[in-house]
């Protein structure tokens, strides 16, 4: 699938998956959406993303945690002015509570 001049929103754009995927689909044209919480983190793949010369992406601190139906709302009419639509979305925000980690390592020792 040709991904030139595709709006693709990223949830997570700060982390691993997010910067990477963000990257590579604004290398192969993409208009990218860079929502993370962490402004530094947008900020360095936004550098990284233009440093290549791909189409100039969009910073969006978010949380989606956090976030209200208003605050989604918000976000969709934005990229409905901007784009017109959305042609995709990874949604590769994830955060591990300390809790979380201690139940997975319960599991494993189960085993």
């Amino acid at each position: 699938m040709p991904l030139k001049n595709n709006v693709i929103l990223i949830t997570g754009a700060g982390g691993g998956l997010g910067s990477t995927a963000a990257l590579t689909l604004a290398k192969h044209g993409a208009h990218i959406i860079l929502l993370d919480k962490s402004i530094p983190k947008l900020e360095k793949i936004y550098d990284a993303i233009v440093a290549e010369n791909a189409p100039e992406p969009i910073m969006y601190p978010f949380d989606l945690a956090g976030a209200t139906e208003n605050d989604y709302q918000e976000l969709a009419n934005r990229i409905e002015e901007k784009y017109g639509m959305l042609h995709g979305l990874l949604h590769s925000a994830v955060e591990f509570s300390a809790y979380y980690i201690r139940q997975l390592n319960s599991v494993r020792s189960h085993r």
